[in-house]
C-alpha cells in the first residue's frame, strides 16, 4: 500500500534581526528573537551592540569593532536565504552605513527598519550625522516603523499631538521618500494605543488597540518590528500583518505585569498567545465527570425556592437566573469547571470589554448569526414534540426570535450588501454546537430533547447578565450583549428551565443520567465557542 501524499510544509520565513543585545530579554535582538518565533518565523541575529541593561536602566554599552558587523553579515548572507530583515539599534553613522551598503548589495525583499533614534525618557540616542545616515538607510527599507518623536525627527517637524496629525506626517513622508510608514500611536494620549500604516500612494489602515495601562512595556517598539518582519516576509499583506501584530502585542502587554522579570521597567510576555493556543489546542472532550448521582427519591418534598442562588457564575458572583428548582441546581453544579474556565478566557473578556479587533469581533457575530439561523428547525421540532400549548408556544415563539436576531445580527456583520446569512462559513465548533442540539432533538424523548437548548440559553443569558457592566454602549459587541440580556429573552430562559426541571422531576433513572450526560456535553461546546475568537489570528 503507497503512503499517503504528504501536505506541503508549511513555509516559515527566515528572518535576520540586525540589533543591540539585552541581557535580561526584553529588548534588542533577545525582544525580536521572540517576537519573530511568535509570529511564526526563524530568527537569526547580527549584534550592533553589546548592552549591559536591566529593567532599571542602561549600565553601559560595548560597540564591537566595524569589520566585525561586516563579517556577521556576510556569514548570514552567504549561507542562508534571508526572507526579511528587521534592523533595529545601530547607534553610529559606521554601523549604519555598514548596514546601508549591505543592504544595497544583497537586496533582500523585506526590510522593516525601527529607527531606534529617540530613548523613552526623550533622549536623543543618534548626533546629527547618524541622522543623516539613518535618513539614507530609510531609502533601502520597505516599511519603517519610528515612534511619535523619531518620526517628527526624520521629517524634520514638530512632533504630532493627536492621531489626526500623526497620520499626516506619516503620510507627507511615506510619499516623499517612497517608503511604508507604521505610525504608532503609544506616545500620544488618550484611550486608543492602535497603529496606522500609510502608504506612499496615500492609503492609510489603522488596527485599533486599546491602551493598557502597565508600567512593563520594556521593548514593545523591537518587539512590534520584528513581529512584523515576519507577516511581511511570510507572504502577507502589510496591513493585514499589521493587524496581526498590533492584536499579539496588545495581548503581550496585557499579560506583562504577570511576568513579574525585574524591578524596574519590566518586558512584555511575548508568549502568552502561544501558550493561550497551546492550551485550548491540547484541551480534548473530557468524558462527563458527574459530581453525584441523584434520583428522583433524592428530591421528594423539595422546595424550589428553597434551591440556593449562591451558585457560582461567569465571573464569581452568584447566578442572576436561579435555576427552576434541585434538577436545574445540579446540572450547573455539574458544569462548574466549565463556567469558570469561560469566566477566566482572555477571548470571553476581552470580547465584552471591546478589546478584540473589529475584524475578530465580526467574526464572533458571524458565527453566531448563522448558528441562529440553523437552529430555527431544531426549535420548531420541539415545538411540535411539546406535550402542551404552553410549550408548544415557547419553542415556536424562540424559533421565531432566532430567524430576527440571525438577520439583525448578520445585516451588522456582512460586508457586501448582497450577502446573506447563507453565505457566512460556519467554524467546527459552531457547526458541533448545532449538531448537539439537532441529534438532541430529533432522537431523544421530549423530556430529554429540551436539553441542550436549555443549556445553551441558560449558559448565554447568564453570560451577557454577568458580563453587561464590562460592555462599552459604543462597541461591536453591545447588540449582542442586549439581545442575550434582554427581559423578554431571560423570562423565555425562565419558562424553559421550568420545563427541564419539570421532565426531570418525572424522568426516569437512563433518562437523568442521559440529559446530565448531554448538558454537559453542550456546556463544553459553548465554552469552546466563546473560545474562538481569539483563536484564528
Amino acid at each position: 500500500m503507497p503512503f499517503p501524499k504528504q501536505a506541503k510544509p508549511e513555509f516559515v520565513p527566515r528572518v535576520l534581526s540586525i540589533a543591540g543585545t539585552d541581557p535580561t530579554g526584553g529588548a534588542g535582538l533577545h525582544a525580536d528573537l521572540k517576537s519573530i518565533a511568535a509570529a511564526g518565523g526563524y530568527g537569526m541575529g547580527v549584534v550592533t551592540a553589546l548592552v549591559s541593561q536591566n529593567t532599571v536602566g542602561v549600565r553601559a554599552v560595548h560597540t564591537p569593532p566595524v569589520d566585525f558587523l561586516v563579517e556577521q553579515l556576510a556569514a548570514v548572507t552567504d549561507d542562508v536565504t534571508i526572507d526579511a530583515v528587521k534592523i533595529g539599534m545601530l547607534g553610529s553613522r559606521e554601523l549604519t552605513q555598514v548596514v546601508t551598503n549591505w543592504l544595497r548589495q544583497t537586496k533582500p525583499a523585506v526590510v522593516v527598519l525601527d529607527p531606534v533614534m529617540v530613548a523613552t525618557s526623550g533622549d536623543r540616542l543618534l548626533d546629527e550625522d547618524a541622522l543623516d545616515a539613518m535618513r539614507d538607510l530609510v531609502a533601502e527599507a520597505t516599511v519603517i516603523t519610528p515612534n511619535v518623536p523619531e518620526l517628527a525627527l526624520l521629517a524634520d517637524g514638530p512632533e504630532a499631538n493627536d492621531l489626526t496629525e500623526l497620520i499626516e506626517q506619516a503620510l507627507e513622508f511615506a510619499s516623499k521618500n517612497d517608503v511604508i510608514v507604521i505610525a504608532k500611536t503609544g506616545h500620544l494620549s488618550g484611550d486608543e494605543a492602535g497603529n496606522a500604516v500609510a502608504f506612499p500612494g496615500g492609503q492609510v489602515s489603522f488596527s485599533s488597540s486599546p491602551r493598557i495601562h502597565t508600567e512593563n512595556t520594556h521593548g514593545t517598539g523591537c518587539s512590534l518590528s520584528a513581529a512584523l518582519a515576519t507577516r511581511i516576509g511570510g507572504g502577507s499583506a502589510v496591513d493585514d500583518a499589521l493587524r496581526w501584530t498590533t492584536r499579539w502585542l496588545s495581548e503581550s502587554i496585557r499579560f506583562a505585569d504577570d511576568l513579574h522579570v525585574g524591578q524596574g521597567h519590566g518586558p512584555i510576555d511575548h508568549g502568552h498567545r502561544a501558550r493561550r493556543l497551546e492550551k485550548v489546542a491540547l484541551r480534548r472532550m473530557q468524558p462527563v465527570r458527574l459530581n453525584s448521582n441523584f434520583s428522583q427519591e433524592d428530591f421528594e418534598g423539595a422546595d424550589a425556592e428553597q434551591t440556593p442562588r449562591e451558585l457560582e457564575s461567569f465571573f464569581g458572583s452568584s447566578l442572576q437566573i436561579a435555576p427552576a428548582g434541585p434538577f436545574t441546581a445540579q446540572l450547573w453544579r455539574d458544569i462548574e469547571d466549565i463556567i469558570t474556565e469561560i469566566g477566566d478566557m482572555f477571548s470571553v473578556r476581552s470580547l465584552l470589554r471591546g478589546d478584540l479587533s473589529s475584524e475578530e469581533t465580526d467574526f464572533f457575530v458571524a458565527q453566531e448569526a448563522w448558528y441562529l439561523h440553523q437552529v430555527f428547525p431544531v426549535l420548531s421540532h420541539l415545538a411540535t414534540k411539546a406535550p402542551c400549548p404552553k410549550e408548544q408556544v415557547l419553542w415556536s415563539s424562540l424559533a421565531q426570535e432566532t430567524l430576527v436576531r440571525a438577520l439583525e445580527l448578520s445585516n451588522n456583520t456582512l460586508e457586501e450588501a448582497s450577502s446573506t446569512v447563507e453565505d457566512i462559513e460556519p467554524t467546527t465548533i459552531t457547526q458541533l454546537l448545532l449538531d448537539i442540539h439537532s441529534s438532541c432533538s430529533a432522537f431523544n424523548t421530549y423530556r430529554v430533547a429540551v436539553t441542550s437548548i436549555v443549556a445553551e440559553m441558560w449558559m448565554s443569558a447568564e453570560l451577557n447578565l454577568q458580563g453587561k457592566s464590562l460592555v462599552d454602549r459604543d462597541s461591536k459587541i453591545a447588540g449582542w450583549v442586549e439581545v442575550y440580556s434582554d427581559p423578554e429573552f431571560i423570562d423565555s430562559v425562565q419558562q424553559a428551565l421550568g420545563v427541564l426541571e419539570e421532565n426531570m422531576s418525572s424522568a426516569s433513572e437512563a433518562e437523568l443520567k442521559t440529559i446530565r450526560n448531554i448538558f454537559r456535553r453542550a456546556a463544553v461546546l459553548e465554552r469552546e465557542a466563546y473560545a474562538q475568537p481569539g483563536r484564528g489570528w
